[in-house]
């Protein structure tokens, strides 16, 4: 059955302008940081959260975020597909024999299996990504003999790297949405609507979808034959499954920083948001 994973934004009435040009600060980063990673194989500060572990319900890939400090990088490394939804900050990525890229929020990047490269954190900014992965890869060939990513490799590939996607995120949503709105007969009221994944893709993973609702705006009762994953990214909303409380969806306190509802696959239960 067709499974769904939703990145919600709700609309607040006074937006935030982006930050572009200026320093990023842990403090602007939407999701907690989680655990410290060892060093090595992670140079400087980086941290992960776990967000979903495979299971027989969803199927779903294995997603964590991911939070690097300013100067903090993996080394080298290769895992199974993956796909990459930068959540904030400004990044790098850079495989091997390629030259590295600038990430920023709102860039979505896919790896191939096998494919050798590193990521981590400008040296002035924090950088954040949610990564999507298939954990149960392989490699079909041995452990490269050296990971090493020199300090000198690191400040090399800064000073080569170039800006790829090209994406200027707006202030709907952590996720580029179009800023015209659209009127659906399952909403009180407009919303703004963006495919951030398509299937197939690397990972294995369904269908990516951004929803922006607009203040006062939300959905008829309804349910997903195949579950759904919804990952709450701005603003504040209110999540109910039938017969249960609303709940409070945002992303300013800590307790519900990392917005993650999961509808049961095999019993889907009808909702609202």
């Amino acid at each position: 059955m067709k499974k769904y994973l939703i990145l919600t934004a709700i609309a607040i009435a006074s937006l935030t302008a982006c930050k572009t040009g200026t320093t990023i600060g842990k403090e602007d980063l939407t999701f907690p940081f989680g655990n410290r990673l060892p060093s090595p194989p992670f140079t400087g500060e980086a941290y992960l959260q776990p967000m979903i572990q495979p299971d027989t319900v969803f199927n779903f890939p294995a997603t964590n975020n991911i939070t690097f400090a300013p100067g903090a990088h993996s080394s080298w490394h290769r895992h199974g597909g993956m796909v990459v939804l930068v959540t904030g900050g400004v990044g790098l990525y850079q495989e091997e024999d390629k030259p590295a890229q600038i990430l920023r929020k709102g860039d979505v990047l896919q790896i191939p299996a096998g494919v050798r490269h590193w990521h981590g954190a400008t040296k002035d900014n924090w950088f954040s990504q949610m990564v999507i992965y298939d954990a149960a890869w392989q490699p079909e060939i041995l452990a490269d003999e050296d990971n090493t990513l020199t300090e000198e490799d690191y400040l090399s590939a800064i000073s080569e790297a170039q800006s790829e996607s090209g994406i200027t995120v707006n202030d709907l949503s952590m996720f580029p949405a179009p800023a015209e709105a659209i009127t659906l007969p399952t909403f009180n009221g407009p919303i703004h609507l963006a495919n951030t994944l398509e299937e197939p893709n690397v990972a294995g993973c369904p269908g990516l979808h951004n929803v922006v609702f607009e203040p006062g705006v939300y959905n008829a009762w309804h349910s997903h034959a195949g579950g759904q994953v919804l990952i709450v990214t701005d603003g504040i909303g209110y999540h109910q499954i039938e017969g249960q409380p609303v709940n409070e969806k945002n992303t300013r306190t800590p307790c519900s920083r990392n917005c993650l509802c999961r509808l049961l696959q095999q019993h889907p239960q009808r909702h609202c948001h």
